[in-house]
C-alpha cells in the first residue's frame, strides 16, 4: 500500500490522507485549515477525489470534515451514524442568517453521506476498511484499520485515552495486535509540560463550582457531547438546579439521548430544558446552569439583573481568546472574570505511547501535530517516518 498526506504534516488541522492498494484508493478526511493557519498548504480535493473510490471522515470537525463539499459528487462519502446527524443539525444551526456561509446545497449533500458502525467492516476494492470508535472532544469519532494485501495501516484520526470511552480503547486495539504503519496525531507533543485532567477529574471540580452559586453560565463547544454530560452530571450530584439551553443544543441533546441508550444513561439527557418564558421564575428561586453561546440570547440572561451574582465558566481552548487565532465574537464575549475548566480531546503523551506500544508499528507517520519532530520526545523504540506533505510513502 500507498500512504500519501496531503495535508496535515507539521500543522494542526486541515487532514487530508490518502491510501492506495493495487485495485482502491481512499481519502480519510478532507479537513480545512484552520483559521489562521500558518502553513496554508493548498490542496485540491477536486482534482485528488477524481478516481477516488471513497472518502472516509473520522469526525465531524471542519479541520477533517469542512473540504466535503468539493468532493466529486460520485465519490461516496463515509461518517459514522450520530455523526452524520449531528453534524446535520448543526449544518441546519448554520444556515440560519448572519452564522455561516451554509447553504441548502451543504445540506443535502451532507444527507447522501453514506454511514458506517463501529468494528464494522467495509470493503472497498481489495482494502478493507474497520472503523473503531474513540474517545474524541466530538462525539462518534473513530480510528481506522486500513487492511489490504496482507499489510496494516492504524490511522488514529483525533483521539484521547483521559475520557468516558478511552479506557476501552486499549482492550480493543489489543485484539488488533501489531501493525505495519501508525499515522498518529500528536496535538499535544509541543506542549509537554501543560497537565491535562481527565473528563471525570473535570466532572468532579464542576460539582464544587456549581455548589458554589445559585447561577452557573457554561459555554463549550454545542458539539462537544462528553463536555456538556461532564456539566450535566456535575448539576445533578450538586443539587437540584435546573439544566438548561437552546433549542438547537435541546435538538441535539434528544438525538443522543434517543441514540446512546447502551451506554446505560451517561448519555441520557432527558432533564435538560429548553428556555422558554414559563421557566423564568424557577430560574430565578432554584438556580440553574445554562448552556450559552456568544449571542444576542445568551447575552440576555448574562447581564439580567436577576443573575447578576453568577459564575461563567469556561471550557473551551483558551486560543479563542487570545492569540493569532483568537475569535473577536467569543472574546467580547467571554466575561474578564470566567473561570476556566477544561481539557483537552486530544491525546496525551501517555495515550500516545500506550497506543504505540500496543500497536508495535514498523513505522510511526506524525500527523495533526505543530512538529512532526516532536515525536522523537517520547523516545519510543519504533520507526517515526518524518514524510512531507503530498509525498508518497510505500509500506
Amino acid at each position: 500500500m500507498q500512504i500519501k498526506i496531503h495535508r496535515g504534516i507539521n500543522q494542526i488541522g486541515g487532514c487530508i490522507t490518502e491510501i492506495k492498494s493495487k485495485k482502491a484508493r481512499i481519502l480519510i478526511d478532507v479537513g480545512t485549515n484552520l483559521p489562521n493557519c500558518e502553513r496554508n498548504v493548498k490542496v485540491n480535493v477536486s482534482k485528488i477525489s477524481k478516481k477516488c473510490d471513497a472518502v472516509f471522515i473520522s469526525h465531524y470537525h471542519l479541520d477533517h470534515l469542512g473540504e466535503y463539499m468539493e468532493v466529486k459528487k460520485e465519490v461516496p462519502i463515509y461518517i459514522g451514524e450520530q455523526a452524520k446527524e449531528v453534524f446535520t443539525i448543526y449544518q441546519k444551526r448554520m444556515k440560519e442568517p448572519k452564522i455561516a456561509e451554509v447553504t441548502q446545497a451543504h445540506i443535502d449533500r451532507v444527507k447522501k453521506f453514506k454511514t458506517f458502525k463501529s468494528d464494522v467492516s467495509i470493503e472497498i476494492g481489495d482494502i478493507k476498511i474497520t472503523p473503531i470508535r474513540v474517545d474524541h472532544s466530538a462525539f462518534d469519532s473513530y480510528m481506522f484499520l486500513i487492511e489490504s494485501d496482507k499489510k496494516k495501516i492504524l490511522h488514529t484520526g483525533d483521539f484521547r485515552t483521559h475520557g468516558p470511552l478511552g479506557k476501552e480503547l486499549p482492550n480493543i486495539l489489543e485484539q488488533i495486535g501489531k501493525v505495519d504503519a501508525l499515522i498518529c496525531e500528536h496535538t499535544t507533543l509541543s506542549r509537554l509540560d501543560e497537565t491535562f485532567v481527565s473528563e471525570l477529574e473535570l466532572q468532579e471540580k464542576a460539582i464544587n463550582l456549581i455548589q458554589s452559586s445559585k447561577y452557573i453560565f457554561i459555554m463549550c463547544a454545542s458539539t462537544n457531547i462528553d463536555r456538556i454530560a461532564s456539566f450535566y452530571h456535575a448539576n445533578k450530584k450538586a443539587g437540584t438546579k435546573l439544566f438548561i439551553c437552546d433549542d438547537y443544543q435541546k435538538d441535539i441533546l434528544d438525538y443522543i439521548t434517543e441514540t446512546s441508550k447502551k451506554y446505560k444513561g451517561y448519555y441520557d439527557f432527558s432533564e435538560v430544558k429548553s428556555f422558554d418564558s414559563g421557566l423564568y421564575k424557577d430560574m430565578v428561586t432554584k438556580g440553574f446552569c445554562m448552556l450559552v453561546r456568544s449571542n444576542y440570547f445568551s447575552k440576555k440572561f448574562i447581564q439580567s439583573p436577576n443573575f447578576k451574582k453568577n459564575i461563567f465558566i469556561y471550557s473551551q481552548w483558551l486560543g479563542y481568546l487570545e492569540g493569532n487565532n483568537a475569535d473577536d465574537s467569543i472574546a467580547k464575549f467571554v466575561p474578564k472574570d470566567y473561570v476556566y475548566l477544561h481539557t483537552s480531546g486530544h491525546a496525551t503523551a501517555k495515550g500516545i505511547t500506550e497506543v504505540c506500544h500496543i500497536v508495535k508499528p514498523d513505522v510511526i507517520i506524525p500527523i495533526h501535530g505543530e512538529n512532526s519532530h516532536d515525536f522523537d520526545k517520547l523516545n519510543l523504540p519504533y520507526k517515526i517516518k518524518h514524510l512531507k506533505n503530498q509525498k508518497t510513502f510505500n509500506i
